[in-house]
């Protein structure tokens, strides 16, 4: 540490003595031209003269801070602080002359000149030291060159101020080849010494010809954070066809640091940046209001989304946080982490069971929760499908009883997460949450002082059990990648966007009487089509589809849908949008119908009825239609919900 200031003192000093050296010069020089060589020893005083300009430039250049910034960045401020010193400086002397000697033997030429020296003799040492210092390892391509060789994309200030960075920092060791940008009249055009190459329908081309010429390009970085959906679909697409990687900048921005050299690596561009639609931002305050120093379960608290709901709930400051769940293992794990992150929050972990009417009645009397997530159920769809008497006990009884002790125990809140295969269900898994999407709003709709929520949308992305990790262990195996059917399509959102939706529908909930038994809907764009999704993630792995990893298609499995659906053609009569959500409103039963439903459903479940518990379940919902499959296929990766696991599959 000690070294390092006497090392910044003594650039300083010597700094210092350079800039006063130069308006000596500048000083000295000029009126040597003014006065001729031989004349300027005879000017009365010049000496004196001499040392009065330095001094009254040491004391301007000072004011200006000339050296308070490095020599390495010098740019446009730091010769505009230049000009102004310079011309304080002639001015104070020309002007003292005048008065002390009514500037006699002292040239008005002669002080343009100094000016003019002054400016050049400051600056250009500046910038050349610059030059030199943020080229020398970067001027040159060679064939023994070790450095990685990129392409930028596109051509925009996040790409200037990439390349000027790369230039500053020695490490990582990076080269930057040229730039690619879509637009044709761009083409030839130069950031930083790096020209414009092409558009990516040249990608392919310019990467060939570097090659011809020794220089292997390694990867197409992509600096704009703004780039997503389809675009960044379609440069994935050149930079398969290409066979380079593909990269993505997380903060092209504020990257002069010496110690943050690491973020001038690329990072890999993720699955979630290809999805056409933004991420859903939520209301922080009303979150907040919600969460703030209040006591908050969630059921399901060791799944995909339900420890994304612990997280995030903790960061907003709860009172308590109760975490339900049947599996022991993610229950351990997920209350480890928050004991780590957040040791002054009261964390209680209870082992759960949805389905126990009295385990779920004693932690409600027990715990006395403010808000209420739940999360819990069970959602791979050709297991529930061969299992309907389970589904039905977690997914439609287990959130009976969760709603039910809720609405005794005073809580203010209840959401529950639903599914888009709850719109039209063609499976068990999908009606059993629609059975339960029914009985919370007919609850809600009774006017009771707890608010009842239910959350609906489609998949998630690297969720436990979910197509997308799946797919990435047969590419890892080298193939073949299995896809149902080649025009399946899902809806598909991130675990940290799903969270988000869950609290800002909470968020909503507090609306007393607004939008009682509505469910919300994330508007989520547009479909993607499964084969797609393969395809993409064989890309970003660096293979080429159909080539190195095959694509096979398996055909539909039981109860599974072809296109999922977010609001049925009957909740179309009151849909609203609102902030990135879909308000729907669907035909409810009354809450007395709908608990006689409920008791004979628990009956045949008890009775372990597999027969009588679907023709109830039919009963209940009945805009499920059974879609034919074919025998459960337990080895074949499918779409899954995004509701979220309990231990009961554990």
């Amino acid at each position: 540490m000690k070294n390092d200031k006497l090392r910044v003192r003594l650039l300083r000093g010597a700094a210092v003595i350079h800039d006063l050296a130069a308006s000596l010069v500048a000083f000295v020089a000029a009126n040597v031209i003014v006065f001729g060589p031989s004349r300027i020893a005879a000017v009365p005083g010049f000496e004196e003269k001499a040392a009065a300009f330095v001094g009254i430039s040491a004391v301007c250049l000072f004011l200006a801070r000339i050296n308070r910034g490095s020599w390495r960045y010098a740019s446009i401020p730091d010769l505009t602080a230049i000009v102004k010193a310079a011309t304080l400086a002639v001015v104070i002397f020309t002007i003292g002359n005048f008065m002390l000697s009514r500037a006699e033997n002292v040239s008005r030429l002669g002080m343009a000149v100094t000016w003019i020296f002054m400016i050049f003799g400051l600056g250009w040492t500046r910038l050349v030291f610059r030059f030199v210092r943020d080229n020398t390892h970067y001027l040159n391509f060679s064939q023994a060159d070790t450095r990685k060789l990129v392409l930028l994309y596109p051509y925009s200030d996040t790409t200037d101020a990439y390349i000027r960075a790369v230039r500053r920092l020695k490490t990582p060791e990076i080269l930057v080849v040229g730039i690619i940008d879509p637009r044709e009249n761009y083409k030839g055009r130069e950031v930083q010494g790096r020209r414009v190459l092409g558009s990516l329908a040249e990608l392919e081309e310019i990467v060939e010809y570097h090659r011809r010429k020794g220089r292997e390009i390694d990867e197409l970085v992509v600096t704009d954070p703004n780039i997503a959906g389809a675009r960044m679909t379609a440069i994935l697409e050149a930079c398969s066809s290409a066979e380079i990687d593909i990269s993505k900048l997380p903060n092209p921005l504020g990257l002069p640091n010496e110690r943050d050299a690491d973020i001038l690596l690329p990072k890999p561009v993720k699955l979630e940046d290809l999805l056409g639609r933004s991420e859903i931002q939520i209301d922080t305050a009303r979150i907040a209001a919600l969460i703030n120093d209040r006591s908050v379960l969630i059921s399901g608290a060791g799944g995909s989304i339900g420890s994304e709901l612990c997280r995030q709930i903790a960061s907003f400051g709860p009172r308590r946080l109760i975490l339900a769940e049947l599996s022991e293992f993610n229950l351990y794990r997920i209350e480890g982490e928050l004991t780590e992150k957040y040791p002054g929050l009261e964390i209680q972990a209870h082992v759960v069971d949805v389905r126990d009417q009295n385990r779920v009645s004693s932690l409600f009397k027990t715990c006395k929760p403010d808000v209420v997530f739940h999360a819990a159920a069970l959602k791979h769809v050709p297991i529930v499908e061969a299992n309907p008497v389970e589904a039905v006990k977690t997914n439609l009884l287990g959130t009976v009883n969760m709603a039910e002790n809720s609405l005794a125990s005073g809580a203010a809140i209840f959401i529950q997460i639903s599914t888009d295969k709850a719109v039209n269900p063609t499976n068990i898994m999908g009606a059993t949450k629609r059975a339960a999407e029914a009985y919370c709003q007919a609850l809600d709709l009774a006017g009771a002082k707890t608010r009842f929520g239910t959350v609906r949308f489609g998949n998630v992305l690297g969720s436990s059990g979910s197509v997308v990790p799946r797919f990435r262990e047969q590419i890892a195996r080298g193939g073949p990648v299995t896809v149902t059917h080649p025009d399946i399509t899902r809806y598909f959102m991130t675990i940290p966007e799903a969270v988000r939706l869950v609290l800002q529908a909470s968020s909503l909930g507090l609306r007393q009487n607004a939008d009682r038994g509505k469910i919300l809907v994330l508007d989520m764009g547009e479909p993607v089509k499964i084969i797609d999704l393969a395809r993409r993630m064989i890309q970003l792995a660096g293979y080429k589809p159909d080539i190195d990893i095959p694509i096979e298609i398996t055909g539909l499995r039981p109860g599974e849908k072809l296109h999922e659906e977010l609001v049925a053609d009957v909740e179309q009569t009151d849909v609203r949008t609102e902030k990135g959500f879909i308000h729907a409103s669907a035909r409810v039963s009354d809450k007395l119908l709908l608990s006689r439903s409920v008791a004979e459903i628990a009956k045949a479940c008890a009775a372990e009825d597999r027969d009588q518990v679907i023709q109830l379940l039919k009963h209940m919902v009945p805009t499920y239609k059974p879609a034919a499959g074919r025998p459960h296929d337990a080895d074949l990766p499918g779409e899954f919900d995004a509701g979220e696991k309990a231990g009961q599959e554990g």
